[in-house]
């Protein structure tokens, strides 16, 4: 089998285990990664910073021993630092240069998994779409015409044009879970504190941010979990310690399942013919498994509910662009797209104890 063809046709977990085999080298898959990117950068758009020679320097001195060695990955071009690595978050504000690993790449690295790119985003993750003023479009590559969802849509669109098998991502409202569907990857949004921030941020979007990534298996995000999850001491808090490796839980038999359907938009909004016949297969499929479907109604996802989501993301933002402003040392107003500037007005003028209630859940959800 070719390099090329392994690299589209095996996960990160095949890929790893050619590697420990000796029948790829770490060289080859990074090579045939980059050769890759190259390919399909001009379609898809999805590389905010090329990491080709440090990616080629890595492959040649990685320990082989390691659990994903030689693997290509990518960085999500937000919330995360590699050192020397210009980050951008999308924006056409002056990148920020780190002269350190955040947590979350020095378990990426020590994994063995080498880095050749940093992924595109929206401006500060900020839209479910990938596309900017400072990048452009960056699209579907499985239909250049269709959307290729956000925030980590540049992750998304890597992983499913065959660059690299699993890519760095994040989620604050759907930035994973949205891009994986679009493309049709796996993407899992951790519980709050199983993965950390640090150093950049202790939390993020008052803890509705988390770290994982995009893939093409299961096994392979569970696999990537067990070796980057854990507390750090920068961190205000930790999820619980699992009783066992998420590796052995995602192929463990769930048995007979009671599953929840719930067929509405929380803002009212129609829902496509489409969508909901989609949704039917699912259903079909699962019944067919044995497992118990429930249609269900949850009256507290409304606009209420969409409308607090907005003042937490609004106040983030608006705290955000006052950091960005002390990180460049001048107004930022000129480099900031619309939705940036909309959000940040939108937190500022927010009071403290309108946040507080919002965003601690001290208030009481309304009535009806």
């Amino acid at each position: 089998m070719s390099v090329e063809r392994a690299l589209w046709e095996h996960d990160v977990t095949g890929l790893a285990g050619l590697v420990r085999k000796g029948e790829i080298s770490p060289q080859e898959l990074v090579d045939a990664a980059i050769a890759r990117a190259e390919a399909t950068r001009p379609d898809i758009n999805a590389i905010a910073e090329p990491l080709y020679e440090a990616a080629r320097t890595r492959a040649k001195t990685i320990d082989r021993k390691l659990p994903l060695a030689g693997v290509p990955f990518a960085l999500k071009d937000l919330g995360i630092a590699m050192k020397g690595v210009p980050t951008h978050g999308g924006s056409r504000i002056p990148a920020f240069v780190a002269d350190f690993d955040s947590v979350m790449t020095e378990r990426h690295l020590a994994a063995g998994l080498v880095p050749i790119a940093t992924s595109t985003s929206p401006e500060h993750g900020l839209r479910l779409m990938t596309e900017s003023a400072a990048f452009g479009i960056t699209r579907n590559p499985w239909n250049t015409a269709h959307t290729r969802g956000g925030s980590s849509g540049g992750a998304a669109a890597l992983v499913a044009a065959g660059v690299v098998p699993v890519a760095h991502a994040s989620d604050g409202g759907g930035s994973i879970r949205v891009p994986a569907a679009c493309t049709g990857l796996v993407g899992l949004k951790t519980s709050r504190g199983r993965v950390p921030l640090t150093p950049l941020v202790s939390e993020s979007w008052y803890g509705l941010v988390i770290d994982h990534a995009v893939s093409r298996s299961v096994r392979d995000s569970a696999l990537l979990l067990d070796l980057t999850h854990g507390p750090d001491p920068l961190s205000p808090y930790a999820a619980p310690t699992p009783k066992g490796t998420f590796a052995a839980a995602a192929v463990r038999d769930p048995g007979k399942l009671k599953l929840a359907v719930y067929r509405k938009s929380p803002l009212g909004l129609p829902i496509s013919a489409e969508t909901l016949a989609a949704l039917d297969t699912a259903i079909a499929l699962a019944r067919e498994g044995g497992h118990t479907i429930e249609e269900i109604d949850l009256p507290y996802i409304d606009r209420d509910f969409i409308a607090d989501f907005a003042r937490t993301v609004a106040a983030a933002v608006a705290g955000t662009m006052r950091g960005e402003v002390l990180r460049v040392g001048r107004s930022i107003s000129g480099d900031i797209e619309r939705a940036t500037r909309v959000m940040n007005a939108f937190g500022e003028v927010l009071s403290a104890g309108e946040i507080y209630a919002t965003c601690s859940g001290c208030m009481p959800r309304r009535a009806g």
